[in-house]
């Protein structure tokens, strides 16, 4: 599968494509495990190893950082 964008700049129009291959089974849906992003003056891969359907994520990461600690004052 390809999917290719196109965007129009002030100096011209750029396309972006992605081509997605290496499908698996991940709890009964075929999820892509590589691809490979094109563009005008580079490519990129990203290869994943593994993908884990709805895992539970820790409430804690969606905490509000702690306000940063005010530095001493310089005498």
């Amino acid at each position: 599968m390809r999917q290719v964008r196109f965007v129009d700049t002030a100096v011209g129009v750029i396309p972006t494509q992605v081509d997605y291959a290496d499908y698996r089974d991940v709890a009964g849906v075929r999820v892509p495990f590589r691809r490979v992003i094109t563009w005008t003056d580079g490519r990129s891969t990203i290869e994943l190893s593994q993908v884990q359907p709805n895992v539970r994520i820790d409430a804690a990461q969606f905490a509000k950082p702690a306000a940063p600690r005010a530095k001493a004052e310089a005498r």
